[in-house]
């Protein structure tokens, strides 16, 4: 594996649930697509910590394709776990997927974790492997 980048993020989960109380779902709209607003309501009472990790996710994905200038909330998303099968996974579209083409990552991979405090996130940006890409290479991000 030819790792382009990491990142690391971190959000309090109060400034979170602050946020959401103050400015709703115009905040909520502005900075998570849909289904990542589904997923956390669907957490009830923990939603403000499944959008902390959210959050610090997209910080994260941010940093580990260089933090380049332009990338939008809704260009890096974070897909659910799936338990039993495979962990949170990152949709790039838009400034993100061209940035992480620009820079030869195939896939950005990621790790979440939150309490009822905090909440953190890592992603590493990877390239294809070298047998990838004499197959005819990865897959593009979304949108690229």
């Amino acid at each position: 594996m030819n790792v382009r980048g990491v990142g690391l993020d971190v959000c309090p989960v109060d400034r979170m649930a602050r946020a959401m109380a103050r400015l709703g779902d115009r905040f909520l709209r502005r900075v998570f697509l849909p289904d990542e607003i589904a997923y956390a309501r669907a957490r009830g009472r923990r939603a403000a910590e499944s959008l902390a990790a959210r959050f610090a996710a997209k910080e994260a994905v941010r940093k580990a394709l260089g933090a380049p200038a332009g990338i939008g909330w809704h260009d890096v998303e974070i897909v659910a776990a799936v338990p039993g099968t495979r962990g949170p996974t990152v949709r790039l579209a838009g400034v993100a997927a061209r940035a992480a083409h620009a820079r030869g990552v195939a896939d950005v991979l990621i790790s979440l974790t939150h309490t009822e405090e905090t909440a953190a996130a890592v992603a590493v940006a990877v390239a294809a492997s070298p047998a990838a890409s004499s197959a005819g290479g990865a897959a593009a991000p979304t949108g690229a």
